[in-house]
């Protein structure tokens, strides 16, 4: 699906539409993809507060609506770099595609968790097993929310045969879950507070920690090919997401301030969620059991190693 035409047509269109970030400086210019919630977050803080620049690029962040499309504008060279969770940077390893991993970006675990899964605020769900044979939205098909609910389901004793998938924005999973068109629906920052605060949902589940008790849902990807033409980029483009890893960590009101103006909503929204945590360096750890349960599933064409997934980029 990566290679097709209208993935690549879609990103194209997507980039031309859309209006990037830039700061006005000599340095060599990297061209971000983000994701405007908490989780793509560090793109648009590394940029106002001017980390990146003082790590040596001069960062110019487009933003765009999913992982999968991301993916595609790198592979046909509309973006250098972007935000994308690791089932579908391993789908395209998987499948041929020379896309690596520069740096996790951000982490999930016990102490920070909360919840992604929701149903309607009058479903009379209440239980896992009640969601037998339900219809489930995801951001994309195929991507690490659907892996993490398919371990959900397997640790309920839920059966997946049973259940079905659609495409849903998290934008648009409140009405949805109203309207009944899915039954249960994973939802991010800051649309989670928004379909809360307009009473629409109600808590469900937590499906990461069902994976591992600590992982990388979201990171930082490039193409082999502009990794290796632009080495000394590279690596102060990681360098530059570290240290705004660190800065985003401990500065929560002023990345709220940042996040709000991107994801267009108001930052009193932003600081009554459970803000993400950042990884300020690599380890296996983040990522190599998500590719050996996507293997376990049958999700990717063939398996992927954590070494051919991780670019090696000493900073």
């Amino acid at each position: 699906m990566l290679r097709s035409t209208a993935i690549a047509l879609l990103a194209g269109g997507a980039l031309a539409g859309a209006r990037p970030v830039a700061a006005q400086t000599t340095l060599p210019v990297v061209r971000i993809g983000s994701l405007a919630f908490d989780g793509g977050g560090e793109a648009y803080y590394g940029t106002d507060a001017g980390i990146f620049a003082a790590n040596g690029v001069t960062p110019q962040v487009t933003t765009l609506t999913s992982g999968a499309v991301i993916v595609a504008a790198i592979i046909n060279g509309s973006l250098d770099v972007g935000a994308s969770n690791p089932l579908q940077v391993a789908t395209a390893i998987a499948r041929g595609i020379p896309i690596q991993m520069l740096a996790p970006g951000c982490l999930y675990s016990k102490r920070d968790a909360s919840v992604n899964l929701f149903v309607a605020k009058d479903a009379p769900y209440t239980k896992p097993k009640d969601l037998a044979g339900a219809t489930f939205g995801v951001g994309t098909l195929g991507d690490f929310n659907q892996l993490s609910l398919f371990a959900w389901l397997d640790a309920n004793g839920v059966p997946r045969d049973g259940v079905k998938f659609v495409e849903l924005k998290f934008g648009e999973a409140g009405l949805a879950l109203q309207r009944g068109t899915v039954q249960a629906a994973m939802i991010a920052e800051p649309a989670k507070a928004e379909a809360l605060r307009a009473g629409l949902v109600r808590e469900f589940s937590d499906t990461y920690l069902a994976i591992e008790p600590e992982l990388c849902p979201l990171m930082w990807v490039a193409s082999k090919d502009w990794v290796q033409k632009n080495p000394e980029t590279a690596k102060a483009f990681v360098r530059g997401m570290y240290a705004t890893a660190r800065w985003a960590n401990v500065n929560l009101r002023q990345s709220a301030d940042i996040l709000a103006k991107y994801a267009k909503v108001d930052a009193s929204v932003i600081n009554m969620t459970k803000r993400l945590y950042f990884a300020t360096q690599n380890d296996r750890k983040y990522v190599e059991p998500i590719l050996d349960l996507a293997e376990r599933y049958h999700m990717l064409a063939r398996p992927v190693t954590y070494e051919e997934f991780t670019a090696v980029l000493p900073v």
